[in-house]
């Protein structure tokens, strides 16, 4: 049984039940590691949730490391977990050229609601240094549907992958996987620019598109699918070529990559350097971007929260306390609550998380805090995903030991309230899941 559905269970057996203030800390959270085999080295977590009580969970994992900084002979894996119990673990990828230096690198993943999983990373397997971005459809139950390449050209160089599912299936088919993938795209001495490519089950190509501007320079995009199939597009953005980066965003159509959402900046603030755009799309569409910026003169992480038509709620706000906050990902629940997770780097870094309203605001939502197991040692490469029901679930390396060997941890059963449910969102919830409230 699922939080939500606990709590919906409890509400109707108790009429006007209060469910009181219960701040969700780390010590609440039922953690787990997520990869099985602890040999080697495992990094650069990636993490994914629906609303059926699915929490996937890929990582590189490196089994005949010798030195943690080697990643020489990565391979992918892919957990799934359902309900907090372990469904299957797969490798996904397939090696490479014997006696070459291949790699497979930087995994992301992204669920539907039926449990459908799609996994991409950057895959050198015969050791050149050239990457291009493979792709794997993977079912409930662990069979591998559809893999292919998503760039149709092996030039140049393809990195930074990531990946969003349409959470009802394709719209023209809801049987079918439908999802986006985002790289960037390197051409020789050419500026790197943002590519998408879009699919309308695990096997059918619908289009692939240039997503940035052709001016400037872009990097390491991210991308949100909502229901109705069209995809969110951020990443860094430098299209005037000054040297300055703003956080590019734009929304391609599901059927044709067509730019329905006009390129323009997430962030309205554009002193210093907005970097590493993270962004999450519920399912109607009304969405968050997150990203690092230094423009009030020490880095951190900052977030603002947009309407389906890309209307901003709020600008910016800070979101991280203290210096060093980077690399932030984000959620956001059918209510428009956003969690925004982080890494506060140094010598020992941590990973933190904080909840977020839709104006905003922080109040009755998930605290700022550590959100890991331990803080001893070495905590990094967080990753948080929110479930529509606002369920919140995290990934991260953790070396608390300080060998320097990485496992992956995976954190469930936290929620971005500070209440359990208030009067509101209980009723909305109700609503949801086909309750009558009285």
């Amino acid at each position: 049984m699922t939080v939500t559905t606990a709590l919906l269970t409890a509400s109707l057996l108790v009429p006007n039940v209060f469910l009181g203030p219960t701040a969700m800390t780390a010590e609440a959270v039922t953690w787990t590691t997520a990869n099985s085999v602890a040999t080697g080295d495992q990094d650069l977590p990636s993490i994914a949730m629906n609303r059926n009580g699915h929490v996937a969970v890929v990582w590189e994992d490196d089994r005949d490391s010798t030195a943690p900084e080697d990643d020489t002979h990565s391979e992918i894996y892919l957990r799934l977990f359902r309900d907090g119990t372990p469904a299957y673990e797969l490798k996904l990828s397939t090696g490479g050229t014997s006696g070459a230096a291949w790699r497979h690198l930087s995994p992301d993943v992204g669920l539907d609601d039926r449990g459908n999983a799609v996994v991409v990373w950057a895959a050198d397997g015969d050791g050149n240094g050239v990457y291009n971005i493979q792709y794997r459809v993977v079912s409930p139950t662990g069979a591998v549907l559809g893999s292919g390449q998503a760039n149709a050209s092996d030039a140049g160089q393809q990195i930074w992958p990531r990946v969003s599912v349409d959470p009802d299936g394709a719209p023209s088919n809801a049987a079918a996987v439908g999802f986006t993938v985002v790289w960037e795209d390197v051409q020789g001495t050419a500026p790197a620019t943002v590519k998408a490519a879009g699919f309308t089950a695990a096997t059918t190509k619908a289009y692939e598109v240039t997503a940035s501007q052709t001016t400037g320079t872009h990097h390491r995009p991210d991308v949100a699918v909502s229901a109705s199939g069209e995809a969110l597009v951020v990443w860094d953005e430098d299209a005037d070529a000054n040297g300055s980066y703003n956080i590019g965003l734009t929304r391609l159509a599901r059927s044709n990559g067509a730019v329905t959402l006009s390129r323009r900046t997430a962030n309205a603030q554009n002193g210093g350097q907005q970097q590493r755009a993270s962004v999450a799309a519920n399912f109607a569409g009304d969405f968050t971007v997150g990203w690092e910026s230094d423009h009030l003169g020490t880095r951190g992480v900052w977030a603002r929260s947009f309407t389906a038509a890309g209307t901003a709620r709020h600008d910016e706000v800070p979101v991280s306390t203290g210096t060093g906050a980077v690399a932030p990902g984000v959620g956001i629940d059918d209510q428009d609550n956003v969690v925004v997770g982080w890494t506060v780097s140094g010598a020992n870094p941590d990973v933190w998380a904080r909840g977020l309203n839709p104006d905003g605001t922080s109040t009755g939502r998930l605290a700022a805090q550590a959100l890991s197991q331990t803080t001893t040692g070495r905590q990094e490469h967080f990753a948080v995903a929110a479930s529509p029901w606002g369920e919140v679930s995290v990934c991260y390396t953790d070396d608390n030991d300080g060998n320097t060997f990485d496992q992956v941890l995976l954190g469930l059963g936290t929620t971005n309230s500070t209440w359990l449910m208030s009067a509101d969102e209980l009723r909305r919830l109700k609503a949801r899941a086909g309750f009558t409230t009285h």
